[in-house]
C-alpha cells in the first residue's frame, strides 16, 4: 500500500486499503491475477523484504555506521547486491498493507535526507537506475490486472458495453446514470465514435453514487485496421452484453458488434435516428411536421448526415430489422415507446423511464402567490437551439413588452445564437451555461414563479423537465413528445398547443397570471389521453434492476486471470485522448462564438436548421 515504487493502487504514493477489501481479499487477487509473476527493480522496500540466505553471506550485513537505523540501508545493501550479479525482485502476485512512517515517528526526514546524500556518494548510478524504472514502470500491467479483478469483482460481475455517440446531452447522462444505477450489480463500457472509423472505449467508474468516463481506462481503435483487436479486448473483458444507446457516428461494424460477440442486445430511443436521420422529426422548417399519413418532416426528408448513404426507406428497413432483433427496445417515454411500436410493431418495446428521479416521490407543486404589482416570472431551462424554442422564447418575450403584458422572461441557460434581453424584449436576463450539479441552487435562488417547455419537437423526456418537478415548480408544457404524460394530472400544470402562435403565448401567460397566481385558483393538467394510456397498460411492465441484467454471465471461472492480463496490456501504455483542440472541436468553438455575437444574431435565425446540423455533423467528423 506505501511501497514508493512497490505501492498499489496508485504508483509511488501512500494508498489507504481501496474500499471493500481486506489485505487478505486484496492479497488473493495480487495471487490469482499475477501468479509467480516478478520484474526486477533497482531496490528492495526494508519493511517486506526477503533476503537468500546465500545472497547475505556473499553481500554482507546492512551498513549500520553509515546508515544508522531506519533508512537507506536496504537501498546500499540491493545495490551492493547488484554489483555483485545477484538480482532484486518485486514479487506482484502478493499484497502487503503498510503504514509508513510510524516506525521512527517525525525524526523521518531528515534521516531520509541524510540517507539519500550517502547512497549517492555510495552508489552514482542509483538515482539514474531508479529514474529509469519509474519511467518505464513494469509493475504496470500488473497493477492493472488487479484493478481490472476489482472493477469487476473477480470476474463476478456482468460487463455491459454502452455504444453511444459523441455529442453528450441527454443520451450521455443517462448512460452514465445508469452505470451508477446499477454499479452494485454490473460493469459499464462506454464506445464512443472520434470520427474516420475510430472509435474510443473508456470504462465508467463509479464512485458515492457518481459515474465518469474514465481517462486511465480509456483506449482507441481505428476499425480500418484494428477491429480483431477490439474484439478481442470486449472477448477477454469479457463483454456479456451490449446496450445500444445512439448509432450516430458508428459505421457498419458496431451495428454487428452483438452477432460478432455471440451475445444479445438492447436499445434505448433517445429521439428518432432509427425513423429519419433527421433525428426529431422537424424537417426543413426547424418544428414538427407530419402530414396526413404521419409521415415525418411533412413528407420531404432534409438531406441525410454524412455517415449515411441510404435513401429514407433503405434506412429505415435497416433500423426496423435492428431494432425487431433486439432483446429489448426501451423507450423512456409512452409516447416514443408508442411511435417506435409504429415503426417497429414486431420488437419487444418496453416503457423504461430514467433512473434519476422517482415520479412516485416527487413534490407538490407549492406556488408562491403574487402581488398586484409584480410580473410572472417566466423561466426557461437549458441549451436552447432552435427546435427547442430560443426563437418562439424571443419572440413571445418581444411580444410581451411590446403589449405591456406583466410578464418577465429569464432563460437558465444559453441559446443557440444571441437571444435580445431587456430593453429590446421582456427577456430579463440569459444566466448562461450552468453545471448540472448547480441547476437546483440556481432555480431556488432565481425563484420562477413558473417554468416553461416551448420545444417543436417530441421529445423523449427532459431531464430539465424533471429539474422543474423536482423543485415543486409550476409548469406549462407543449402537447408533444413525453410531457404530456410526465404532467398528467398534476396541479399548477398545464399543456398547451405546441404550434401556439407568439400571441397565444402572452394571452395564456396573461391569463393564469391573473387567474391562478393572483387569485389563487388551482388548475390540473389533464389525465393521459386515452390511447396512449392503452397502449401502455398493454406494455410489459419493466425494472432495470429485475428485468435488464437477466442475461447470461460470460466470464469462465478458469479465464478470469488470463482475461484480466489481456485487458491489462491493452491499458498498459496510456492512450491520448481525442485532442480538445482537433480541427473540428476548433472550428465548432468559433461558430458557436460567432453565433453568440449580437450583430450576427439574424443571420444566426436565417440559417435553415438543417444546414446548421449538416455544418455541425461535418465539423464532428
Amino acid at each position: 500500500g506505501n511501497a514508493t515504487i512497490c505501492s498499489y493502487p496508485v504508483f509511488c504514493a501512500d494508498n489507504p486499503l481501496p474500499p471493500g477489501h481486506t489485505t487478505a481479499s486484496l492479497d488473493q487477487l495480487f495471487a490469482q491475477a499475477n501468479a509467480g509473476q516478478s520484474v526486477e527493480v533497482p531496490t528492495g522496500v526494508g519493511f517486506c523484504m526477503y533476503i537468500r540466505r546465500d545472497a547475505l553471506q556473499a553481500v554482507g550485513l546492512f551498513d549500520e555506521a553509515r546508515f544508522g537505523k531506519g533508512y537507506g540501508e536496504e537501498n546500499d545493501f540491493c545495490q551492493r547486491a547488484i554489483a555483485l550479479g545477484w538480482v532484486n525482485l518485486h514479487a506482484l502476485d502478493t499484497y502487503v498493507r503498510h503504514t509508513g512512517g510510524v516506525s521512527f515517528g517525525d525524526s523521518k526526514s531528515p534521516r531520509e535526507l541524510a540517507a539519500m546524500d550517502t547512497l549517492r556518494r555510495l552508489h552514482p548510478g542509483y538515482e539514474a537506475q531508479v529514474h529509469g524504472f519509474l519511467q518505464a514502470d513494469p509493475a504496470r500491467t500488473a497493477r492493472l490486472a488487479v484493478d481490472w479483478l476489482r472493477h469487476t469483482d473477480g470476474g463476478r460481475k456482468p460487463v455491459i458495453l454502452a455504444v453511444h455517440h459523441a455529442r453528450g446531452g441527454g443520451t450521455e447522462r443517462h448512460v452514465l446514470e445508469l452505470a451508477a444505477h446499477l454499479a452494485d450489480s454490473a460493469l459499464f463500457l462506454s464506445l464512443q465514435p472520434t470520427g474516420a472509423h475510430r472509435v474510443l472505449l473508456r470504462l465508467i467508474e463509479t464512485r458515492d453514487g457518481h459515474a465518469a468516463f474514465s481517462e486511465r481506462w480509456s483506449t482507441q481503435f481505428d476499425l480500418a485496421h484494428e477491429q480483431d483487436g477490439l474484439l478481442q479486448l470486449l472477448r477477454a473483458m469479457p463483454v456479456a452484453h451490449i446496450h445500444y444507446h445512439h448509432l450516430l457516428g458508428h459505421g457498419p461494424f458496431v451495428w454487428t458488434l452483438a452477432q460478432e460477440l455471440g451475445v444479445r442486445y438492447d436499445f434505448t430511443a433517445h429521439d428518432f435516428y432509427s425513423r429519419c436521420t433527421h433525428i426529431t422529426l422537424t424537417g426543413k422548417g426547424g418544428r414538427y411536421q407530419a402530414d396526413e399519413r404521419g409521415e415525418c418532416c411533412g413528407g420531404h426528408h432534409p438531406d441525410s448526415l454524412p455517415e449515411v448513404q441510404e435513401d429514407i426507406r433503405a434506412w429505415r428497413t435497416r433500423n426496423q430489422r435492428f431494432l425487431q432483433q433486439a432483446r429489448f427496445v426501451l423507450a423512456p417515454s409512452l409516447d416514443a415507446a408508442h411511435r417506435i411500436h409504429q415503426d417497429a410493431p414486431e420488437a419487444s418495446v418496453r416503457f423504461a423511464p430514467h433512473t434519476e428521479i422517482d415520479p412516485t416521490q416527487l413534490p407538490a407543486p407549492h406556488p408562491v402567490l403574487l402581488p398586484t404589482d409584480r410580473p410572472l416570472r417566466i423561466a426557461v431551462i437549458g441549451a436552447l437551439s432552435a427546435i427547442k424554442g430560443a426563437d418562439v422564447l424571443e419572440d413571445t418575450a418581444r411580444l410581451a413588452r411590446k403589449a405591456g403584458a406583466p410578464l418577465e422572461f429569464q432563460l437558465i441557460g444559453f441559446g443557440y445564437r444571441h437571444l435580445q434581453t431587456a430593453p429590446a424584449t421582456a427577456l430579463t436576463k440569459v444566466h448562461g451555461q450552468y453545471a448540472e450539479a448547480d441547476l437546483p441552487a440556481m432555480l431556488q435562488r432565481i425563484a420562477p414563479d413558473l417554468v416553461w417547455f416551448p420545444a417543436l419537437w417530441p421529445e423523449t423526456y427532459s431531464y430539465t423537465l424533471s429539474a422543474a418537478l423536482l423543485a415543486g415548480l409550476p409548469v406549462a408544457v407543449p402537447d408533444l413528445g413525453a410531457f404530456v404524460e410526465r404532467v398528467a394530472g398534476r396541479p399548477w400544470s398545464w399543456v398547451q398547443p405546441w404550434d401556439s402562435s407568439t400571441q397565444a403565448w402572452v394571452d395564456f401567460f396573461t391569463r393564469i397570471r391573473q387567474q391562478c397566481f393572483l387569485a389563487n385558483h388551482v388548475e390540473h393538467a389533464g389525465p393521459l389521453p386515452p390511447a396512449l394510456a392503452a397502449f401502455g397498460a398493454a406494455l410489459p411492465t419493466w425494472d432495470y434492476r429485475a428485468d435488464y441484467l437477466a442475461f447470461p454471465h460470460r466470464a469462465a471461472p478458469e479465464q478470469v486471470a488470463a482475461h484480466a492480463r489481456h485487458v491489462a496490456d491493452r491499458f498498459a501504455t496510456p492512450q491520448p485522448m481525442p485532442p480538445a483542440n482537433a480541427p473540428g472541436a476548433k472550428a465548432l468553438g468559433t461558430l458557436a462564438r460567432l453565433r453568440a455575437l449580437p450583430a450576427l444574431a439574424p443571420v444566426a435565425r436565417a440559417i435553415p436548421a438543417r444546414w446548421q446540423a449538416r455544418v455541425k455533423g461535418w465539423l464532428l467528423r
